[in-house]
């Protein structure tokens, strides 16, 4: 647990303006600074900073918070995470629980891994740009039209073709083979001493985690010997469940498109990066796990599916489709030719023929149930009954009703089946058989919440006017604001007697999510309160706060004056409390 005044000091410390202008460019507007949201894909600069305040706000998607918060949302970190992050930076001094003997060693053990992979890494690096034995490395990425840059931004080496070359580097630097076998940079020779390379005569491609770590290779022969690829076993510091290659490349630009392109190989990430497509993962041949699809979220609001156009690459699809339809994550497929793989698909057509695939992808499950109906002869009863067999299963896994009614019903064309049917089969509701319609009652129209109502209105200027403050406190916060805001207000009298507004702390204490964004959408831009009189308007707010407790009150009492005997006490004592409330709100008119 971090104490509370250190995660105040950092705020305090780390200029919320100085943070997001590292991460996106921001020009100045009025009192803000105004930026293309790195949240959501937008043209117009709709993304506000109010250094003043210490706060962000998007009007585009609703994102807003602290300094923290947008660290939290940009490096995918929790709270102690953002805040530990952003001492670092700004020279403050988280003090520590002291570690128990286990703790420290498992950690110390922990970085030790980070340490030999980066030596590894930076070993292979340096063969493949210059050293003689990465010759064939080299030639081979110029075959395959790579070019250096791309080489540097991937972290790719080679793997001299001798048995300890990097054996030998790893014992000159003092690290112990032991430590580099965990990795799986070493193994142990059988039956005698020794430890030999696990890569060998092998382009490499470094996987990094989030934060651009190095915790992995994987390892490609340049010819057609077997196997094709040799990636690092899991360690304590590598979880195929948990890492997706390219992630740390990719973050930004899944944030900006809202999406990501799942591919299935390294040269597969490597030929749509180099193609201007920047929210691009991959996952080296392990298969989609829901950690995957946690993290994916951090970042994008929908991913698209791309295999090779082989069987092979359809069967990987559906195996990760049931995952989709079970998370409720939105997922579609795009499909390139029966003959290519991405990586060749794009180097030959390009990302102009690219384009027209992403913009032509189906929806997973449409993509399977239409591939399932195209292998399945359902003329006869039998392949009827195999193709709902097949798609059964997997539609009852969406959980959107209408998703899945729309999907039941273009089915049932499919197949040549009646709704009735395919339900109970699969499960659902069977529809009743047809009547004649009623007339539809007309529904009242929601009505729209437009601009702020009076307690936010009033929030607002407690914020921009410390003399508003000084009035609300000597009505009583209590007197004038109900739920959430009463919360703010109080916050806002307090903090305000200490002389330090930390409007950030305050909107971080709200519970409701909503009216955090709101409020934030609310303090970030106040420039309209510039020209007016704020003990003026701050005795208009007061006014028909109080109108409406009256109107409130009087409601109340009307529907207790409805059940009363007119012959009861009670009841002339309400007719004399309703008289009162009238006094009241005529003289607030």
């Amino acid at each position: 647990m971090i104490p509370d005044d250190k995660v105040r000091e950092v705020r305090e410390r780390a200029s919320i303006y100085e943070v997001i202008s590292g991460y996106m460019s921001l020009r100045k507007s009025g009192a803000n600074y105004q930026g293309i949201c790195p949240f959501h894909g937008e043209k117009t600069a709709s993304f506000n900073v109010n250094p003043a305040r210490g706060i962000f706000h998007c009007f585009g998607c609703g994102a807003g918070g602290n300094v923290v918060t947008f660290v939290m949302r940009m490096e995918g970190m929790n709270f102690p995470q953002a805040v530990k992050f952003l001492a670092k930076r700004v020279g403050v001094e988280i003090p520590e629980r002291p570690l128990t003997r286990e703790e420290k060693h498992k950690l110390d053990e922990q970085e030790m891994l980070y340490e030999i992979n980066e030596i590894a890494a930076q070993f292979y690096r340096r063969v493949l740009e210059s050293d003689e034995t990465g010759a064939l490395g080299r030639q081979y990425l110029v075959k395959r039209g790579v070019d250096d840059d791309i080489a540097v931004t991937y972290r790719m080496g080679f793997a001299p073709a001798g048995w300890d070359n990097l054996a030998k580097h790893l014992q000159r630097k003092g690290i112990a083979p032991a430590q580099a076998e965990q990795l799986g940079l070493l193994r142990k020779r059988e039956g005698r001493d020794g430890y030999y390379d696990t890569f060998r005569n092998r382009l490499l491609f470094t996987i990094a985690d989030l934060h651009g770590r190095a915790i992995g290779f994987g390892g490609r022969v340049m010819d057609d010997s077997l196997p094709k690829y040799i990636n690092s076993p899991e360690s304590a510091i590598y979880r195929k469940s948990e890492v997706l290659f390219g992630l740390d490349l990719a973050k930004k630009g899944m944030r900006e498109q809202g999406s990501a392109i799942i591919v299935e190989g390294y040269f597969d990430h490597l030929a749509l990066y180099r193609a201007g497509f920047r929210n691009v993962v991959a996952t080296c041949g392990t298969a989609l796990t829901p950690q995957h699809l946690k993290l994916l979220r951090r970042y994008a609001e929908k991913v698209y599916m791309l295999f090779d156009g082989d069987e092979a690459g359809r069967k990987a699809t559906v195996r990760s489709m049931e995952l989709f339809l079970e998370e409720g994550f939105p997922a579609r497929v795009i499909e390139v030719p029966k003959e290519d793989d991405p990586d060749t698909f794009i180097r030959r057509e390009g990302a102009a023929g690219f384009a027209p695939l992403l913009e032509k992808a189906l929806p997973i499950f449409q993509f399977y149930y239409r591939g399932v109906a195209a292998s399945i002869d359902t003329s006869s009863v039998e392949g009827k009954v195999a193709f709902v067999n097949e798609v059964g299963p997997r539609l009852v896994k969406i959980q959107d009703p209408l998703e899945r009614g729309l999907y039941e019903q273009e089915i049932c064309k499919a197949a040549g089946i009646d709704l009735a049917m395919l339900r109970r089969k699969v499960g659902g509701p069977v529809p009743a058989a047809p009547q004649a319609a009623p007339q539809p009652r007309p529904k009242p129209r929601p009505a729209l919440r437009q601009g702020p109502s009076t307690e936010e209105v009033l929030l607002t200027l407690m914020v921009k006017f410390p003399e508003v403050v000084t009035k609300v406190r000597e009505a009583g916060p209590e007197a004038l604001f109900s739920g959430g805001h009463l919360h703010v207000a109080q916050a806002v009298v307090a903090q305000s007697l200490d002389g330090d507004l930390d409007l950030s702390r305050v909107l971080e204490s709200l519970e409701s999510p909503e009216e955090r964004t709101r409020l934030s959408g609310l303090f970030v831009q106040d420039d309209h309160l510039e020209d007016i009189d704020p003990l003026k308007a701050f005795e208009q707010c007061r006014q028909t706060l109080q109108r409406g407790a009256l109107k409130g009150d009087a409601k109340t009492l009307r529907l207790e004056l409805a059940q009363l005997d007119p012959e009861s006490p009670r009841f002339r004592e309400i007719l004399l409390e309703l008289e009162t409330l009238r006094n009241k709100k005529s003289k607030l008119l």
